[in-house]
């Protein structure tokens, strides 16, 4: 059951812009409480480290109380940090999201340059498509640094919580007999929260108010589209997407293409099938431009909904530097001072 400081939080983290992630399922094998093998593994050479030391003061004729203590303070210190959990995520230790990812986030790398055609070899400095895998988006398919080809299948969904017990019990058997038929084995199965971007939308219920002649639906309309922008600014129009992915080993004949679209193909009409009436599924087949947009949300969700349909046309620019708005416009105000003052 939901306890009211949970349901705190998640609204907290709606008017933020974010969601809460659910917890992966917990694996390890455990000694007592909260206490379990894993931890013992990570404190164990610690734990030698100090015997040892506490052995060679006692050979030597140094060892005492004091000494004693310090030569297992690193264990114990390491004992504390993984012992302790994250609040939330209690599949964290403070020891891993305090001190290992912070040490790892610092060395990281955080700046890449972007070089259009072949990819990098050997030991020349890596761009943006090495760091994220990305080699191209083409033909339909995402091509990776790993020589695989990718595919990606949106699928809509069914409320499984407003149907009676027969009805979901027909869903989850046709489901079943879709999985033990696919034949496709290498599928991936995702549910990734996407951005919505309603400008286009602003832009032509706008148009619509200044048509209407009558002053209380203009009042109405502009109200309307008031709570329109408060709620993109607020990023709540958020929409849980699900897809299908399938990948294969790349070819560098147009066979290889043919196969994973034909296999795409026959998955959709499998999914399109499945159910019948008012549950049917409609199935999508990504484009170029839908994978882009796609990807960019999983890299970076804010941007994501502020960039909108602007995606695709940055990434489809011609030029080999493209700039912002607020740039453009200080370098044409540059170029067309030069301008002026050459011929004056």
């Amino acid at each position: 059951m939901r306890t009211d400081a949970t349901l705190e939080r998640q609204e907290r983290l709606r008017e933020r812009g974010k969601v809460e992630l659910p917890l992966n399922i917990d694996t390890r094998k455990y000694l007592y409480g909260n206490i379990s093998f894993y931890d013992l593994l990570i404190v164990l050479p610690f734990l030698l480290l100090g015997a040892l030391v506490a052995y060679l003061l006692l050979k030597a004729g140094y060892l005492n109380q004091h000494l004693l203590l310090i030569a297992f303070t690193p264990a114990m210190i390491v004992a504390v940090l993984q012992l302790n959990k994250h609040p939330v995520r209690k599949n964290l230790s403070l020891l891993q999201y305090k001190v290992i990812w912070k040490l790892k986030a610092n060395a990281r790398r955080k700046e890449f340059h972007y070089a259009k055609g072949a990819l990098p070899a050997g030991k020349e400095e890596p761009d943006t498509r090495t760091e994220l895998g990305l080699a191209n988006i083409a033909n339909g398919c995402m091509e990776t640094t790993d020589n695989r080809i990718i595919k990606v299948l949106e699928i809509s969904s069914v409320n499984l919580s407003l149907m009676n017990d027969l009805a979901k019990e027909n869903v989850l058997e046709a489901y079943q007999s879709f999985i033990n038929d696919m034949g496709e084995k290498q599928i991936q199965l995702m549910q990734v929260a996407q951005p919505i971007n309603l400008t286009n939308y602003l832009m032509w219920f706008n148009e619509q108010v200044g048509q209407n002649s009558s002053y209380a639906k203009r009042v109405l309309k502009q109200g309307y589209a008031s709570q329109i922008e408060q709620v993109q600014r607020s990023k709540n129009m958020v929409t849980r997407k699900r897809y299908l992915v399938i990948s294969k080993p790349i070819n560098r004949s147009a066979n290889g293409y043919m196969q994973l679209e034909t296999t795409a193909n026959i998955l959709k009409a499998k999914l399109e099938q499945m159910l019948s009436g008012y549950e049917k599924l409609d199935v999508n087949i990504l484009d170029n431009d839908e994978l882009l947009k796609f990807y960019y949300a999983c890299l970076d969700f804010e941007s994501a909904q502020a960039q909108g349909e602007n995606i695709t046309n940055k990434t489809n620019a011609k030029l080999d530097v493209v700039v912002g708005k607020n740039t453009a416009k200080a370098l044409v105000e540059e170029y067309r001072q030069l301008l002026n003052d050459r011929f004056e």
